[in-house]
């Protein structure tokens, strides 16, 4: 029991605090009486825990007496420690009040069992001084115990009914003892004024209930019927014999086949066929469903019409339709319905997506895995042409016996065929392909019957593929959100018009320009260097450069002449008689023009490139390299550069030369890799420095273009493939206006909703498409993707996306955002302050902000200190490896930390990093990549079985394991921002479709009058999707600086920031900046405000709360409050370990 004299000090004490908050907690008096009568009651007769009041008294008071508090949740008891603290608190504070200061109470108080606290560690001075900012008077201003700013309280009880979790408190000294360690606590924080808006209401009592019904709100009725689907016992029997008509067929088991404007069904396994050397569009198709075929012949291949332009109808825009195929983004590019404005009701269910996100594997398996399978067919065709018996039984028992790599087997890569062999042991032969690329219209009419038969068969193996492949995948991914997100994904599109063509035609006629201006100086050059052949003095033979051609001059033929008097001829098929090798190998054929570009192997030699004043020199075996005297060589040997060895070359100038020494010309993927060409674009830094030079000024100029063109080049073809429709072709669902009647038209990207192991989405195009920039050709892509008249392009880039997702499983593990360094840094730190992630590696480095971003996203997706060295040695190449390796050591050891081999028995754990800024999140990534089944901390999506530890080595693949639980957990991410806008956009009648998104990036095409709407949209869809985060890793609290997108942009083009004006060689002109509004703009503008035009009732999806995936790790610290039952106190193991982690010695300070 509370002494009497206490409870009353408590109640006069409490009693004042909740007065002071009136105004702010309660807009009427007698409300904010009545809590204040109903807390005085209360409080003198009953306890509280300690885990109700934090440390931080400002806190405490700020988080214990906020107006939730009362109305949420009922408080535990107050032990004896708590009413301590609040009475130290109160003597602390009546002194300011009274004329004597009465002296200080001191009471003696037990630490909690099976704790002992290191007193000399966790209560330094200068730790407990550290200015934390306090929370503002009028109640909405809110500070965590680290002092980052939490959002307004009417918005985080709009989030979190329940309230905040508040963190044990010594928790709160490990923390702060940390950031004092590196030098953050207490540091400046951008503090703002706190943000208040009512937000649509929570379906449900928590986030998780919320996105659980979002979830199947929008998934269904797609995942019905997709599960209905995958349960077909007995699919319908294939046609015997196709009908050859053009448009649909439709057959029905013991009926005649119909013709149909489209196929009839719910669900379909959908597959075409195209003649990809003649035409973008489909000639054939076949579908299966539950109770018929349909097969589509397109009237072009017929000759039934002129117009190769044939788009599939599918009836997609009445009813919800589920089309599954593989790969099915390249078939929806060929689908009527599709190219309109107005989104269809189809749900695109890719097989080869389901395949990876359960069956996949990462870049570095590949190759192993491609071995292991030629490995099987050869043990195959033993078994096959073995006539022994024993010897056929002893190579089955051989090919099933265990690898040395288990994953070989739980994987597959992704064509159909290979897909198929895994899930279902199924054999097909892609063969029959090869015809569409070979044979013209008649040779594929000829063919009809076979190549019909070909492409259902597809069908009918793809369907088998999705009965087996559906289930893992919702088992793999069993949220609804990871489901009901992939039908947005798969439906993407992008409006174009006809500055589309102007674009294509501009960009290649810039890039022939630049081109051809080099190479008529480059042919000059070549021109000035083969007159010297006829010289007899050979002068070429001293030139560094020009004595590396091969000058041999083979002898003339001539033809004797028949009749006497008769000049002798020359005979035929002589290229360039008379002529050098090297300049007769630039020409194809006596006739042809000459082949010389800067990509050419003797353009370097014309342009007589050196470095730092050393001629280049070509070796066959170690690329570009530069000749030195032997006596310089010394100082290029301290540099580090690599020497070479060029004894072996079959060149006798390179073989006699006992003067020189060679070195290589420096490659960005470091000394192992050989220059091939000192014209591309990775050296044209070195050019600017001087260390590559030449005699000639163009030779610059060549180098500028050759960057210049280098984005066309590698991009031209596809860009120029993308398969564009126009409204002359189809309708669109839009009525343009007369300006935009012959120029509107629409590209479907072919895209992989889940084409990685991380279940990012994948396209060749678009999602790799560069930012404008004013020196590259063709760079305005994204920019040449228009919007309608009246529409606009509403989207944003989420801050930090993964880096925040890494740091707050850092901060997790204390319960408080910006908690560990990283956090801190990730949430609080600046650019002009120098307390950012960035800035800070740039210090450490010495390098530029930017190069250091390299560095921070490599280190975080898991690359090791060999990568970081690799990328010094690229950014600085006279850099000795000694060098490089002390100062990659250096950054590994401030953030990564030290690397503990062993760890004390007591922690129950492995090795483990300790020491540096980022250690707690490292060994928090590395514990979920070690579980049996790692999953991502929201969604608990499942690894791909192939990354799984039960089928690896410990520490096999660990880099992408890591970089997968981050990766993926972005996607998680994203998946809840494309469920969260589909509700909102349903629920306000917004008239928005989803465009594209790449990554971290989102963008909607709008109509105008919704375009702030939509916009307030996206924020509360962020900020609701950050919440569910938190919440999910056992924080129920946002930090106000990453709860909102720094800024929404609303735009008639899609580019990187509304205000870049896309300038570049091909596009002289600049286009109009858009919009760009941050939460505290949209807030001010009236039309922003979203009014419920629809009631969206999700009630009736029965929710079952669940155990947040870090909860149910193995080795999860239970160290949250809100998972310390009945007063259980932290085990000390934990705290030791967690202590050992932030130390410089890796020794606890708990013990």
């Amino acid at each position: 029991m509370i002494k009497s004299s206490t409870s009353r000090r408590l109640s006069r004490y409490l009693s004042k605090q909740c007065s002071c908050r009136r105004v702010s907690t309660d807009r009427s008096g007698s409300g904010s009486q009545r809590r204040g009568h109903d807390y005085r009651r209360y409080i003198s007769t009953h306890k509280a825990s300690a885990h109700d009041f934090p440390e931080s008294p400002d806190i405490a008071q700020d988080n214990f007496l906020s107006e939730w508090s009362w109305q949420k949740r009922i408080h535990p008891l107050l032990d004896d420690f708590m009413i301590d603290k609040l009475a130290e608190r109160m003597d602390a504070e009546e002194p300011h009040k009274k004329s004597v200061s009465p002296p200080k109470r001191k009471r003696k108080r037990k630490p909690k069992a099976n704790v002992e606290i290191d007193i000399k560690t966790l209560s330094k001075p200068e730790v407990e001084e550290k200015k934390i900012p306090k929370a503002d008077p009028t109640g909405e201003q809110r500070f965590n115990e680290v002092g980052i700013q939490q959002l307004a309280y009417s918005l985080h009880r709009q989030l979190f009914p329940n309230g905040p979790t508040t963190p044990y408190p010594d928790l709160v000294k490990l923390s702060r003892q940390h950031l004092e360690m590196h030098e953050l606590l207490g540091k400046q924080t951008d503090t703002q004024p706190p943000m208040t808006m009512e937000l649509p209401p929570l379906q449900g009592q928590s986030l998780d209930e919320h996105f659980y019904r979002l979830g199947m709100h929008v998934a269904e009725p797609y995942l019905s019927m997709s599960n209905e689907f995958a349960r077909i016992e007995e699919i319908p029997p294939m046609p015997e014999m196709w009908v050859i008509k053009s448009g649909w067929t439709k057959y029905e088991p013991g009926k005649k086949p119909v013709k149909v404007s489209h196929p009839d069904a719910h669900c379909l396994v959908f597959d075409t066929e195209v003649m990809y050397k003649e035409s973008p569009f489909a000639v054939m198709a076949t579908a299966m469903s539950k109770n018929a075929w349909y097969c589509w012949i397109s009237p072009w291949l017929l000759e039934e019409s002129v117009d190769d332009r044939q788009l599939i109808p599918l009836g997609t825009q009445s009813s919800p339709k589920v089309i599954v195929g593989h790969n099915v983004g390249y078939d929806r590019v060929r689908v009527k319905e599709e190219y309109s404005f107005r989104a269809s009701k189809a749900m695109f269910l890719d097989t080869m997506s389901l395949h990876v996100a359960t069956n996949g594997m990462c870049s570095q398996q590949r190759p192993t895995w491609i071995k292991y399978q030629k490995k099987l067919a050869i043990v195959d065709k033993l078994i096959d042409t073995s006539t022994d018996t024993e010897m056929q039984d002893n190579l089955s028992q051989l090919k099933e016996e265990e690898t040395d790599e288990p994953w070989v087997r739980r994987s597959a890569i992704n064509g159909l065929a290979d897909v198929a062999k895994f899930h279902c042991n199924i054999d097909i032969d892609k063969a029959e392909r090869d015809y569409f690329g070979i044979l013209d219209r008649q040779g594929v009419r000829d063919m009809i019957q076979d190549l019909i038969n070909y492409c259902a068969r597809d069908v009918r193996t793809t369907y088998y593929v999705y009965q087996k492949v559906l289930p893992s995948f919702l088992e793999v991914c069993p949220h609804p959100v990871s489901f009901a997100a992939l039908r947005h994904l798969a439906s993407v599109f992008l409006p174009i018009d006809e500055t589309w063509k102007d674009y294509v035609a501009n960009a290649e006629s810039k890039y022939q320009e630049l081109l051809a201006e080099v190479e008529t100086r480059l042919k000059s050059l070549v021109e000035q260097a083969v007159a010297q052949k006829d010289d007899p003095e050979k002068k070429y033979n001293q030139d560094p450069w020009l004595k590396q051609l091969d000058w041999t001059i083979k002898e003339i033929r001539m033809v004797k002449p028949k009749r006497k008097g008769e000049v002798p001829r020359l005979a035929k098929n002589q290229k360039f008689p008379g002529y050098p090798e090297w300049y007769k190998m630039l020409f194809a054929t006596a006739d042809s023009e000459m082949n010389v570009t800067v990509r050419t192997r003797i353009a370097p030699l014309m342009f007589r490139l050196s470095w730092d004043g050393h001629p280049l020199v070509w070796t066959d075996t170690h690329g570009w390299t530069f000749r030195v005297h032997k006596d310089e060589g010394e100082q290029y040997l301290c540099k580090n550069f690599c020497k070479c060895d060029v004894r072996a070359e079959d060149k006798l100038y390179l073989q006699e030369d006992h003067d020189g020494m060679y070195f290589k010309v420096p490659h960005k993927d470091g000394p192992a890799a050989r220059c091939a060409s000192p014209l591309a674009k990775g050296y044209l830094q070195h050019f600017e420095s001087g260390v590559l030079s030449s005699e000639y000024p163009y030779a610059r100029e060549a180098l500028e273009m050759n960057a210049a063109c280098s984005y066309w080049i590698s991009a031209r073809e596809r860009i120029s493939s993308q398969v564009t429709v126009w409204r002359e072709d189809t309708n669109l669902g839009i009525n343009p206006s007369s300006a935009e009647k012959n120029g509107l038209g629409m590209i479907l990207p072919t895209i992989v909703p889940m084409g990685t192991i991380t279940r990012r989405a994948v396209e060749a195009t678009w999602l790799t498409a560069s930012n404008a920039k004013k020196n590259r050709v063709g760079s305005e892509l994204k920019a040449m993707i228009r919007a309608p008249e009246g529409y606009k392009f509403v989207g944003a880039d989420v801050d930090s996306e993964e880096l925040w997702i890494a740091s707050l499983v850092g901060d997790s593990q204390f319960g408080i955002h910006g908690g560990t360094a990283i956090g801190w840094m990730t949430l609080e730190g600046t650019k002009s302050l120098g307390t950012d992630l960035h800035s800070n590696t740039a210090t450490i480095l010495n390098i530029s902000r930017n190069d250091a971003k390299v560095f921070n996203y490599g280190r975080i997706y898991g690359a090791g200190l060999k990568f970081a060295v690799q990328l010094l040695r690229q950014f600085n190449p006279t850099m000795s490896d000694a060098d490089a390796n002390k100062t990659a050591t250096k950054l590994y050891e401030s953030t990564k930390g030290t690397r503990a081999k062993r760890a004390p028995k007591t922690f129950r754990r492995g090795p483990f990093w300790f020491g540096g800024t980022e250690s707690l999140m490292f060994n928090k990534l590395e514990e979920i990549a070690n579980q049996e089944i790692p999953r991502t901390p929201v969604l608990g999506c499942a690894i791909t079985e192939a990354l799984m530890q039960t089928n690896l080595e410990s520490s096999m693949f660990m880099t992408s394991r890591i970089n997968w639980a981050i990766q993926s957990s972005g996607v998680d991410y994203l998946h809840l921002l494309i469920v969260s806008m589909d509700y909102l956009i349903e629920r306000f009648k917004l008239d928005a479709r989803l465009c594209i998104t790449v990554h971290d990036e989102i963008r909607y095409l709008v109509k105008e009058k919704d375009q702030y709407k939509v916009a307030m949209a996206l924020q509360i869809s962020n900020l609701w999707t950050r919440a569910m985060f938190c919440e999910q890793l056992g924080i129920h609290d946002i930090p106000q600086s990453c709860a909102f997108f720094s800024a929404v942009d609303i735009d008639h083009v899609i580019r990187k920031e509304v205000d870049v004006p896309c300038v570049t060689p091909s596009h002289p002109a600049a286009i109009a900046p858009g919009e760009s509004l941050d939460i505290a703009a949209l807030l001010n503008v009236t039309s922003a405000k979203l009014k419920t035009k629809k009631v969206v009732d999700l009630s009736h999806w029965e929710y079952t709360p669940r155990t947040p995936v870090f909860d149910q790790m193995e080795q999860h610290q239970q160290l949250l409050v809100k998972q310390l039952k009945d007063n259980a106190p932290i085990p000390s193991s934990d705290l030791s370990y967690l202590s050992a982690q932030i130390s410089k010695d890796g020794k606890p300070t708990y013990r």
